[in-house]
């Protein structure tokens, strides 16, 4: 009887490897269909972050070309800048004034210079002219200002018609004019705002990913 049974006990062991086996392949194919469905989604993921990659590259090539022409737009207002007189001259430039003024035989003539106004790269000096003459004298006058060879600007005019008595066919008036001088300042340097765009793109908070909510189904 015992030998009976021995001679089937390889045929049990065959058949209990057999169903391991197939129970390990069971068990490799759900995982396999599992790894298989996720494929999809990491293709998806991998993708999307190449994209921003590139985004990202490109974007910070974009800010060193943007860091290089605000460097010459800087250099090329520094160069401008420097194209200004170094000094102001008030005696050369009131008499200039009054000189156009006299030759257009315009009467009455005040010139006061004022202070120095500091307006970054440049300073500015402003002249305050009153006069009595014809619109035509003045608008000669203006002309002439703009004219000379000084870097001289008409920067207001207020004219109002003169009360005192007409001795010609024109009407007189009176005017008020403010006249600019500029001188351009050794001390300044142009802002070229790139550690600030540095800053805020360090400082720069990261995007934040749209999250669906799920509902549970019941």
């Amino acid at each position: 009887m015992l030998a009976s049974i021995l001679n089937y006990v390889w045929i049990l062991i065959i058949a209990y490897g057999g169903w391991e086996a197939f129970t390990l392949y069971e068990t490799f194919q759900t995982d396999l269909i599992g790894l298989e469905s996720q494929i999809p989604i990491i293709t998806r993921k991998i993708k999307k972050g190449q994209k921003e990659k590139k985004q990202i590259r490109a974007y910070l090539r974009d800010i060193e070309e943007a860091k290089s022409n605000i460097e010459l737009v800087a250099k090329e207002v520094e160069s401008l800048q420097k194209k200004l007189p170094d000094s102001i001259k008030d005696t050369e430039n009131l008499g200039l004034i009054k000189q156009i003024a006299e030759g257009l035989n315009i009467k009455n003539i005040f010139l006061s210079p004022g202070i120095e106004e500091n307006k970054g790269f440049y300073f500015t000096k402003r002249y305050e002219f009153t006069a009595t003459g014809t619109y035509l004298q003045f608008l000669i006058f203006f002309e002439k200002v703009g004219a000379s060879e000084r870097l001289l600007n008409i920067k207001t005019i207020d004219i109002k018609k003169s009360q005192s008595r007409q001795r010609g066919r024109f009407q007189l008036v009176n005017a008020k004019v403010i006249v600019e001088a500029y001188r351009y300042n050794p001390d300044h340097r142009e802002d070229r705002g790139i550690n600030k765009i540095e800053t805020n793109f360090k400082n720069k908070p990261a995007p934040k990913k749209n999250r669906k909510n799920k509902r549970k189904k019941s």
